[in-house]
């Protein structure tokens, strides 16, 4: 794992924590004290991460990974 990957894998640990509490406080009522903007900031800094690893990560077109076209 790069030190690339390790640093978005704990982002997206961090905002499943964060979307975890967000459900807890909506249903109990208290949306209300949830700063939104920061949720959707959050998030946003998300998608543009993943977009960039999406553009960074290499396809294959066959449906094959590496491993399997080593066998």
């Amino acid at each position: 794992m790069t030190t690339r990957s390790a640093a978005l894998a704990v982002l997206l640990r961090k905002t499943q924590w964060l979307l975890d509490d967000l459900a807890f406080e909506i249903g109990a009522g208290r949306a209300d004290q949830v700063d939104i903007a920061c949720v959707i900031d959050l998030l946003e800094s998300v998608i543009a991460l993943l977009r960039e690893e999406q553009q960074q990560t290499p396809h294959v077109i066959d449906g094959a990974t590496e491993t399997d076209r080593d066998t």
